[in-house]
């Protein structure tokens, strides 16, 4: 073994004394490798490889470890995420074990702001409060006369907001439920203070816009995180879902100044720029920023019981969910935005909406004729039969493989019912029709550690301990590969990342241990002891370094 470019100089890095999985098609192994300028230039044995070392050279130092490609994070939020970080109040479930906790740190905040000033806060989770509903305003007005509030869900798919957060954006008892949406109302049909849907799109587009600095700030507090955790590329799906058109402006700020060191593919809410939805403006042919696909919603939560499913839910038979946009809708704007060139991503939980998509995709024609590798996100409760439409139509996939551990329990024993439960994220399923897909965290939804991911989807264990569907379950490689060379296809980038192979990308995620070669259950307690995005060593454990030289 020895692949190496013609007249290879001294290399700016050299990794060996380990393992390199490189996941190209034939599963190559080898035991060191090289990259100059950026890329991939040789990939053999120590000595062969050791040979490439000069005077300025960085040399990881395996020390019997692995290196992988970079992970592929193929549905995240990116700006979200930061602003979680950085939240003045943590409303999620630990620490809080009900609403009075997580009140209790809205009043704390609330000493910190002065009148007027919005305090947010994330991440709280209706099912694991002991008072197992959603916050109202009656819980924090109390604590916050003078201050708007608004609490997001860990979903994303609601919010909670109190009575100066309502009087701030002009919701009363005569605003109207939104298209997608509900106000949530009590008896004498004042608003409670949750919103649902596109209502909690509402007031995150009606709040003060939060400016490129604030949101440059948050990017690169997610940046960070992802690097710890091996992650070198991002797909943001819904970029001004939360920061509105100052995301997409943080992005270039930040892309031009070089800071950002994950490489981020952008897809834009659909709502963000006027036009969008009618397939204008097209996408741009170049730039500072890769931005060429549109993220659509079409249903909601499974967990929020506004999934749109076929079958009504287990807990509660006559309801089905919601679908935010009516099919035909959905269809029309998926064949606008294709005819102009975009790359479309559905947001689709349930599997009457997953219909709904894939009825929109199938009227570009089978395959979808422009192999624009058109994408289901989440694609939850996919049946066996709409793989075999996916299929036919050459429709990708990034299943949000955590539900199984974070929600499997919730979706068994509450939501769906076992029969439907033990099928969330069919993977076994989808890899048996040749399905392109990826797998996700959906980053803030649940954390981001691309190793428990892939844990899930080997060994398919809920939160309690459970196995749900290991039917669906998938090998070790099939895993890893889901969240590199086959998340990269999804954007188009599979001939330049997520394998490890002379002229591609060097980008490197360096683990304690061999995922191939230890037990399943240990893959989710390995460590990412070191990240490098071309070529340059962008992150190491301080406890575990590679190197004792620094990024160059």
């Amino acid at each position: 073994m020895g692949d190496t470019t013609p007249g290879t100089a001294a290399a700016d890095l050299v990794v060996l004394g380990g393992t390199v999985l490189t996941l190209d098609r034939g599963g190559t192994r080898a035991s060191a490798l090289a990259a100059s300028g950026g890329r991939i230039t040789a990939i053999g044995d120590d000595r062969a490889i050791a040979g490439l070392a000069g005077p300025g050279t960085t040399v990881v130092d395996l020390a019997g470890r692995a290196v992988i490609p970079g992970f592929v994070e193929s549905h995240n939020h990116p700006a979200f995420f930061g602003m979680t970080l950085a939240a003045p109040v943590d409303a999620g479930s630990p620490p809080n074990d009900s609403i009075g906790d997580v009140v209790e740190r809205v009043r704390q905040a609330v000493r910190e702001f002065g009148p007027g000033e919005w305090i947010r806060g994330f991440r709280y989770d209706d099912t694991l409060l002991a008072d197992d509903r959603h916050p109202t305003r009656a819980d924090l007005d109390p604590v916050s006369p003078r201050n708007p509030v608004l609490l997001t869900h860990v979903t994303g798919h609601f919010c909670v907001v109190n009575s100066a957060a309502l009087r701030a954006v002009g919701i009363d008892a005569r605003t109207p439920d939104p298209p997608g949406g509900v106000i949530a109302r009590d008896e004498r049909g004042e608003p409670t203070g949750l919103l649902i849907e596109t209502a909690a799109f509402l007031v995150n587009s009606a709040m003060p816009a939060q400016g490129p600095d604030h949101l440059a700030e948050a990017l690169l507090l997610a940046d960070a995180e992802y690097l710890r955790h091996g992650v070198t590329s991002v797909h943001d799906t819904g970029i001004g879902l939360i920061g509105g058109a100052g995301e997409l402006a943080a992005y270039r700020r930040l892309t031009r100044a070089g800071r950002l060191r994950t490489r981020v593919h952008g897809y834009l809410f659909h709502t963000l720029v006027p036009g969008l939805d009618e397939g204008e403006p097209e996408p741009p042919q170049a730039g500072e920023f890769p931005l060429t696909g549109v993220k659509i919603v079409a249903d909601g939560s499974i967990q929020g019981r506004t999934g749109c499913l076929a079958e009504g839910y287990a807990c509660d038979p006559g309801e089905h969910g919601m679908m935010l946009l009516e099919p035909g809708e959905l269809a029309r704007r998926i064949a606008a935005l294709d005819a102009a060139g975009w790359q479309v991503a559905v947001h689709g939980n349930g599997d009457a909406a997953i219909d709904a998509i894939i009825d929109g995709y199938a009227r570009l024609g089978a395959p979808a004729g422009t192999g624009r590798r058109h994408r289901i996100e989440h694609c939850q409760t996919v049946r066996e039969d709409q793989l075999d439409r996916m299929a036919a139509h050459d429709v990708t996939a990034s299943f949000f493989i955590k539900h199984v551990y974070y929600w499997g329990d919730r979706h068994r024993d509450v939501f769906l019912g076992p029969r439907r439960a033990r099928r969330i994220s069919p993977l076994a399923s989808a890899r048996s029709r040749g399905i392109h897909f990826g797998l996700h965290s959906d980053t803030p939804v649940t954390p981001v550690p691309p190793l428990e991911g892939i844990w899930c989807a080997v060994t398919r264990r809920t939160s309690g301990g459970e196995l749900l569907g290991p039917e669906q379950a998938v090998d070790v490689d099939a895993a890893l590969r889901g969240y590199t060379v086959d998340a990269a296809y999804l954007a188009g980038e599979e001939n330049d990342k997520g394998s490890l192979e002379v002229g591609k990308l060097a980008d490197l995620a360096v683990l304690s241990a061999d995922p191939t070669a230890v037990d399943p259950d240990r893959i989710r307690s390995l460590t990412v002891d070191a990240t490098v995005v071309g070529g340059r060593l962008a992150w190491q454990r301080a406890d575990a370094p590679v190197t004792t030289e620094g990024a160059r």
